[in-house]
């Protein structure tokens, strides 16, 4: 696999002594074929008017949309890796990270809007608090309701609580927390737009590239975690994120269930996993049942079809995984 860099070289000399310095925040974005929302997060993170120093790469998979022209005609101090196919979530992110020199490094979903208040309070937070590994914020949706912004990690009660959607019962959201007004110390923050110490990463390692997408925020916050670092909510920090832009939740549903059981395989041990495979290939299995039978409506045929297949999937996956 080949990719390329676009290095911007100093204007004069003051810009030449200011780059020799690490900037405070390194923004990390991960692009593929998704231009529509790539330019307004970068118009967001510009105009923000951040008060510490900070540099951008995007990390681009392969995009055929016009995204790298966007980018270089519109906002060429942003540094960009262009690989020649999507390698995944993990690897395109690992890229940027070791392209990067900031104290801090913002993992950011490039369909999100930022604020720069924000940015400059998680990185206030981290230079004051030596103790903690990781900060993240309040997201919002684009009408201002609140989303699910942090988590306990995985438990077989939890998984099975999320795959039949009886944990809804318990509260919106579920296992996520949505509409906490409290900073805290939790178990991990989702990577629409969390921001770790650079000093932390050097100590666990980057982000595990066996997970194509999804798992990956969570298992590297594990092994923060047992690092001995604490991972802090800020209520008060805020991003609008308007969530699953990538794919579809029929193909989302394989990828999300890879990434949990190779979680499980990695920090559970195998009693564990084996009995999430087989929790989950049994539930999938119900639910073929289910929309089998729901496949005979008309009204129901396109939906249960897909349905279908993404169970099936699932299936396959837990006997074997790919």
């Amino acid at each position: 696999m080949k990719h390329t860099a676009t290095l911007k070289e100093p204007a004069n000399l003051s810009q030449a002594i200011a780059q020799s310095t690490p900037p405070d925040c390194s923004i990390v974005l991960v692009c593929w074929n998704n231009k529509a929302y790539l330019e307004p997060c970068l118009e967001s993170l510009y105009a923000g008017k951040l008060q510490h120093r900070f540099e951008v790469v995007v990390v681009d998979n392969g995009s055929t949309d016009g995204s790298q022209e966007m980018l270089r005609t519109c906002y060429p101090e942003v540094l960009i890796i262009q690989n020649d196919r999507n390698v995944g979530l993990g690897k395109a992110s690992n890229q940027g990270i070791e392209a990067t020199t900031g104290r801090h490094v913002l993992l950011l979903n490039n369909d999100t809007l930022v604020n720069g208040p924000s940015l400059d309070a998680m990185v206030d937070f981290l230079d004051r608090c030596p103790e903690v590994g990781a900060v993240g914020g309040k997201l919002l949706n684009p009408d201002g309701s609140e989303q699910s912004c942090y988590n306990d990690f995985s438990s077989l009660r939890k998984e099975f609580l999320v795959a039949t959607r009886l944990g809804e019962l318990f509260w919106e959201g579920y296992p996520g927390i949505i509409n906490d007004n409290e900073m805290r110390s939790v178990g991990w923050i989702g990577s629409a737009c969390v921001m770790i110490r650079r000093a932390a990463l050097d100590q666990v390692g980057l982000l595990d590239e066996s997970y194509f997408i999804y798992g990956d925020e969570e298992d590297l916050q594990y092994r923060l975690r047992k690092a001995g670092w604490q991972i802090v909510y800020l209520p008060y920090a805020t991003t609008i994120h308007y969530g699953g832009r990538s794919m579809n939740r029929w193909s989302r549903r394989k990828m999300v269930y890879r990434g949990k059981m190779l979680f499980y395989r990695k920090h559970y041990g195998v009693m564990r996993t084996a009995a999430l495979r087989s929790m989950l290939g049994g539930l999938s299995a119900a639910k073929l049942v289910i929309w089998g039978g729901a496949s005979i409506v008309p009204k129901m045929r396109d939906r249960a079809r897909k349905e279908i297949a993404s169970n099936l999937d699932v299936i396959r996956l837990c006997y074997r995984l790919e």
